[in-house]
């Protein structure tokens, strides 16, 4: 019975990703004989040995595999069949002709965008003072845990403000189960802005050979002003650069920064291998050829109508208990006043706004530090006893806070 059963699941199709289960696993041998990197011209894999076993009677599918990976199947059997098909767009910076982050930033971003992105690193430094950290070949499991956990809940932070959903929290577990193992394996890295020992920014990365590619981002909303999704991602353009990497992989996604920053794009293929001996895993190879053929010529015009957003909808809708923190917190007001000083301190109470009762404060208190260029650290709060009005006392500058 057991010989029966392995029979029937030979032509079963095999799905696999090839970033998760080939590259991450070191499993291109077992499916490719050869990895080019056509953007470097560059060879990443070779092997002498042909593996002529790996197809037969089966049936592959390898999604999101980047086109300039040139790739060649891992047997020279004309029966084993690869068909690749188009799917998506995605954007990458090559970083071979650039020695330091001023020459990308030179050549690749506008005057007026080096501009603004160095008016805002600058504020940050002052305001904040952060520790910029790049997790990379070794990390704790203290920092890890602690990484992963403010990770997650500034993303479900970040999307409750968008009332949107992500599908990265679906698989948050499985990268939290991995990464740790990655990151000390030199398989990914993770950079961190801290303010004092907190994150507030974090990018996570995986690492083939030269390439990063770029996964997943979050940062703390408070600090928006900053514009600080912008800043760490060129932090990590930085560090690539001088640590010798050939190229970031900025994947897949319309989003306005990866046109702004790329210098080149890409199309993301799916492979399916397929052996043409055995018949059920030919005619099924068939019908999903043309079942994904359809679905990549018919989903730029469901976008267009915008009918992706009603997918989005729905997976939030179907996922609201993790938004629970956040949105069954009750809406607050803030209303703000600048003041040339605060005349009189008889009914003011010195507070510490990190103090739990406090939360509220804490955007108010990191917008008054980059509008006025002080040092969060050391602006004095101070809490009128007889009402919900705060007051604010910079070196150079005063603010009144009123909650409502």
């Amino acid at each position: 019975m057991s010989n029966i059963n392995s029979d029937n699941n030979k032509d079963k199709l095999q799905k696999l990703n090839f970033g998760l289960d080939i590259l991450e696993n070191g499993q291109i041998g077992t499916y490719y004989s050869e990895l080019f990197n056509n953007e470097t011209n560059k060879l990443l894999y070779s092997s002498p040995v042909t593996n002529t076993i790996s197809f037969k009677n089966k049936l592959v599918f390898i999604s999101d595999i980047p086109n300039y990976l040139d790739t060649i199947k891992s047997n020279d059997s004309k029966e084993i069949k690869l068909k690749k098909i188009n799917t998506y767009q995605g954007s990458f910076i090559n970083l071979s002709k650039y020695n330091t982050i001023e020459d990308y930033l030179i050549n690749e971003i506008s005057t007026k965008e080096r501009s603004e992105i160095r008016r805002r690193q600058k504020r940050l430094d002052n305001c904040i003072k952060p520790v910029y950290k790049m997790y990379y070949g070794s990390i704790s499991k203290k920092e890890y845990d602690i990484i992963f956990n403010d990770y997650r809940q500034m993303l479900l932070r970040r999307l409750e403000q968008k009332q949107s959903y992500w599908e990265e929290l679906d698989y948050w577990k499985d990268r939290y189960a991995t990464t740790f193992n990655l990151i000390n394996e030199k398989k990914a890295c993770i950079y961190v802005i801290y303010h004092n020992d907190t994150p507030i920014s974090i990018y996570i990365n995986s690492v083939y050979d030269k390439i990063i590619f770029n996964e997943v981002v979050a940062y703390d909303i408070d600090y928006s002003r900053f514009n600080i999704g912008i800043l760490i991602f060129i932090k990590i353009v930085e560090w690539a650069i001088n640590n010798d990497f050939d190229l970031i992989d900025m994947s897949k996604g319309d989003f306005s920064y990866k046109e702004r920053f790329r210098n080149g794009t890409y199309t993301f293929q799916n492979h399916i291998i397929y052996d043409t001996n055995n018949i059920n895993a030919s005619i099924k190879a068939k019908a999903l050829i043309l079942k994904l053929n359809i679905i990549y010529i018919v989903l730029p015009w469901l976008k267009k109508l915008k009918l992706n957003k009603l997918n989005t909808l729905y997976k939030r809708i179907k996922n609201r208990h993790v938004f629970k923190e956040f949105s069954s917190q009750p809406e607050i007001i803030i209303e703000t006043e600048k003041l040339l000083a605060i005349d009189n301190f008889n009914n003011l109470k010195l507070i510490n706004p990190n103090n739990d009762d406090y939360t509220c404060l804490k955007k108010p208190i990191i917008d008054f530090a980059f509008l006025n260029v002080e040092f969060i650290d050391e602006i004095m709060v101070y809490m009128d006893i007889n009402n919900k009005e705060f007051y604010l006392k910079g070196a150079n500058s005063f603010q009144k806070i009123v909650i409502k």
